[in-house]
């Protein structure tokens, strides 16, 4: 079974028993798991899998026959250019008419066995948007107009920006053809626990901030292998996927990526703020305000708002975060000392830049970990409310990494402690106070800690059901 994607196989493989066709839109950023998936769903099935390059009309339709012909639904001999000719003449159809020649070599996956017919097509955006004629194709196909069989279609895209402000446009009315979207998110902490076994859980904590959950780097990260070494092994060395995946990622997804990159740099340096941007690159406001847009839509960057409730004269505005987990440990730690990892040793380049304070990096991560954890107690119907919305808030004396509501008004309280090993007394007593301040309730709280409790906070907690304390290594 592939680890972590148990729901979403399970959706894939609804979709194929269901009684009608079915399209769906199946997409995540680069590296997020979304082959491995397909792979899983497609292993006891006939199906015909196409991943589709970026080239040009007529090479897309060549290469797409040519997967055709390897997997034995077009004979070689057939005839294929003199069929669509044909076919052309008798429809009075324009020489390079596209949706002739994609209906023509789509209606040859009724061959395939089985009851329900499975098209996957992976990167169909590459198609899309140098044809838009393919989606008018796979519409007829999902309304039986190309032939009279149970269709299944699934065409993925590691454009989350292209998907979900783009595509509906691009594709027009034929998006009614689609019957659903599933989106692939980055693994969870758990998953990861569970991945790395012989690892501590401080060093688990470690891989997932690195990583930010995602399979593609996962799998660059062995558990034999100490954390430290392997950040040497496999991401320090040349030659490695991770050594340039920073850089190589902004590069995929935007352009004038040096622009892009000091910004994130800048992110990555504790510069949240829009003003501090401003400063220190000498970019105007709205020049920079366009880029985090672009950065925020492909899901690099997030802004995070303060829970909008009250209390606004001890609230600070949005400050801008890094949302991918190895876009902010590369630029934290890599681009700006690339000298440096040219000049020395990996090992050295270790111990220097990034030994010293990975636990800290890693603590960072600890609220989406302490969030991870109160909304698998909602799945589960083991969480106190049913959450309707979710938030954080900043203070100017301190911040409420977790703010949970139901509709009838009830709250769930989460804070997370990485600064010390234990969390103090004095700690939860600033909490009560932000939540004063906030003008938010306090039905239920959630302590999270790197390590342990004091014993105050101990003692409270045998004498209150609605004060839960959790320790990193209760994951």
């Amino acid at each position: 079974m592939l680890l972590g994607r148990s729901e979403e196989l399970s959706k894939l493989n609804d979709s194929y028993i269901e009684d009608g066709n079915t399209l769906t839109i199946l997409y995540g950023r680069s590296n997020i798991g979304k082959t491995s998936l397909i792979k899983e769903f497609i292993k006891d099935k006939d199906a015909f899998y196409y991943l589709a390059c970026q080239a040009s009309e007529e090479e897309q339709i060549n290469l797409l026959k040519k997967e055709m012909i390897d997997c034995n639904l077009i004979a070689k001999d057939e005839g294929f250019l003199e069929k669509i000719d044909e076919e052309k003449e008798k429809l009075k159809l324009q020489k390079k008419d596209m949706y002739s020649e994609y209906a023509h070599l789509l209606n040859n996956i009724r061959k395939l066995s089985g009851d329900t017919k499975l098209l996957i097509v992976e990167e169909f955006q590459n198609i899309v948007k140098s044809n838009k004629e393919f989606m008018a194709v796979i519409n007829a196909l999902v309304s039986g107009k190309l032939f009279d069989e149970k269709v299944c279609v699934v065409l993925t895209s590691s454009s989350i920006s292209w998907v979900e402000n783009s595509m509906i446009k691009a594709v027009g009315e034929n998006a009614n053809a689609i019957s659903s979207f599933l989106k692939l998110k980055e693994l969870s902490f758990v998953d990861i626990v569970r991945m790395f076994p012989k690892h501590s859980v401080l060093d688990d904590m470690a891989i997932y901030a690195i990583t930010g959950g995602v399979p593609g780097y996962l799998k660059e990260f062995s558990d034999k292998l100490s954390l430290r070494d392997n950040i040497i092994e496999n991401v320090l060395k040349k030659g490695k996927l991770l050594y340039f995946e920073g850089s190589d990622y902004i590069k995929e997804e935007l352009r004038e990526t040096s622009l892009y990159n000091t910004i994130l740099y800048c992110i990555a340096s504790g510069m949240n703020k829009l003003n501090e941007l401003h400063i220190h690159t000498g970019f105007g406001r709205d020049k920079i305000s366009v880029y985090l847009k672009n950065l925020i839509e492909r899901e690099i960057v997030e802004k995070v708002y303060s829970y909008d409730i009250g209390g606004k004269e001890h609230t600070r505005k949005g400050l801008y975060n890094i949302k991918s987990g190895y876009t902010k440990f590369w630029f934290k730690y890599i681009y700006a000392n690339g000298s440096r990892l040219s000049k020395l040793d990996a090992s050295e380049f270790y111990d220097k830049f990034i030994g010293p304070s990975i636990y800290d990096f890693a603590g960072e991560a600890f609220v989406s970990v302490g969030t991870e954890f109160i909304e698998l107690l909602d799945s589960m119907g083991k969480l106190e409310i049913k959450i309707n919305s979710r938030a954080r808030w900043w203070g100017k004396d301190g911040n409420i990494d977790i703010i949970a509501t139901d509709n009838a008004g009830r709250f769930v309280i989460g804070k997370c402690n990485w600064e010390s090993d234990t969390f103090k007394y004095e700690q939860y007593e600033n909490l009560l106070d932000n939540i004063k301040q906030a003008n938010v309730g306090s039905d239920y709280i959630y302590l999270f800690s790197k390590d342990g409790f004091d014993e105050e906070l101990n003692r409270i907690s045998k004498n209150n059901p609605n004060l839960k304390l959790v320790s990193l290594n209760d994951f």
